[in-house]
């Protein structure tokens, strides 16, 4: 079981990056992946954040079910299983301060320069009549999933490729995070992880992004999305580098 200050640190972050993603629609899963790193090694925190996300995201798809694009999620989740597991093999044979290291360079890249992360335009809209591609496309998120903790940045330019309105988008989006996330904690479990050990921290977390998503939706419009996007990259910087220090030392 985890501290009660490392509980109710993680608590009050998963409140406040749900509250930031409802917003502005930024990622405030990744912070709360790096404040959860801050306690743990990266591959007992990445499945400890896909528990706690897994919630955000099925709630979210339960609202938005009759929007979501099911075909695309079906050929999604083709490969997902079997590259999660690749991930967790990849993740838990590397030392811990390499994957700090991995995990904290993955996150400046999203924070300064996202572009990086996203592919081509051609390779988007490839995805809009190939099933093959989306086939793809969902091996990669499992595998990100569990090596770095996030596929986001990778798989929305084709998500947004295939679905016919953002609504369906983020509808789309969260279906296939759900299913993400379920593999994630699968392939993990079977690792050796254990979500009784993480209980504490996983329910105090699911409480937070629920409330979050509650709070943030009512304070939509009435923040400034530049100074937020300002705000989440400095809070991502400071995080990653900490994450740095303790690779380092």
């Amino acid at each position: 079981m985890s501290g009660a200050v490392e509980v109710v640190v993680v608590g009050l972050a998963a409140l406040l990056t749900s509250i930031l993603s409802a917003v502005a629609g930024l990622g405030g899963g990744v912070i709360l992946l790096l404040v959860i790193t801050q306690f743990v090694a990266p591959t007992v925190a990445i499945p400890i954040q896909g528990a706690i996300q897994l919630a955000s995201n099925s709630s979210r798809a339960v609202i938005l079910r009759p929007d979501i694009a099911w075909p695309v999620v079906g050929w999604m989740s083709i490969l997902l299983l079997p590259a999660s597991f690749l991930g967790v093999a990849v993740a838990t044979t590397l030392p811990e301060d390499v994957v700090r290291l991995v995990l904290a360079a993955f996150v400046l890249i999203l924070a300064w320069r996202p572009q990086l992360l996203r592919p081509s335009g051609v390779a988007a809209r490839r995805a809009n009549d190939s099933r093959a591609m989306l086939v793809g496309v969902g091996g990669a998120s499992g595998f990100l999933n569990t090596t770095v903790g996030a596929s986001g940045p990778f798989t929305s330019p084709f998500l947004k490729a295939v679905t016919a309105s953002h609504k369906a988008f983020v509808a789309t989006a969260a279906a296939s995070q759900v299913l993400a996330h379920v593999s994630k904690l699968l392939a993990f479990s079977a690792d050796g992880w254990s979500i009784g050990e993480h209980a504490d921290m996983i329910g105090v977390g699911i409480a937070g992004v629920i409330a979050g998503t509650w709070l943030g939706t009512r304070l939509l419009d009435r923040v400034s999305e530049r100074a937020l996007d300002t705000l989440f990259k400095l809070v991502l910087t400071a995080l990653a580098l900490r994450v740095v220090v303790t690779a380092l030392t």
